[in-house]
């Protein structure tokens, strides 16, 4: 018997503009440094046109970075009843859902064992795994 998922989710861009991971996260600010260090024998650095420049490059980075991160790395979510499998590029991880807590920093944050979890999907899949995570935590699991 194939066991069916709860739900799907592939991260859609306009989630990673404001959902992001500590790897996406350090990926933008090591872009911006660069453009910011490779702009600076270029421009006066009080000088309005670098101002602007920088905040050009600003803007590109953060609506660039994601669609980058979307394209190379394709994550998808797929919450089945007993197990979170999480897929990036072509690897594949599997958590147990009796063993993933949520480690308050974030909503999107999630801690397994000693590693952290960034979760970036909709808040309506976080939510079915909220309830999952709830009904194993009473007892209520089906299985």
């Amino acid at each position: 018997m194939e066991v069916k998922p709860i739900q799907q989710e592939k991260t859609p861009y306009r989630l990673l503009l404001h959902k992001k991971s500590r790897s996406l996260r350090l990926w933008e600010m090591g872009i911006f440094l660069a453009g910011f260090f490779f702009m600076l024998p270029f421009f006066e650095v009080r000088s309005p046109s670098f101002a602007i420049a920088l905040i050009m490059f600003a803007a590109f980075v953060m609506l660039g970075a994601p669609a980058i991160y979307r394209l190379v790395y394709r994550p998808r979510y797929t919450l089945y009843a007993d197990r979170l499998e999480i897929q990036f590029g072509r690897s594949k991880d599997v958590y147990n859902l009796k063993q993933l807590r949520p480690a308050y920093d974030f909503p999107y944050v999630y801690q397994w064992g000693n590693k952290r979890l960034y979760l970036l999907v909709s808040d309506a899949f976080l939510e079915s795994l909220e309830t999952r995570l709830e009904m194993i935590k009473h007892g209520l699991d089906a299985q």
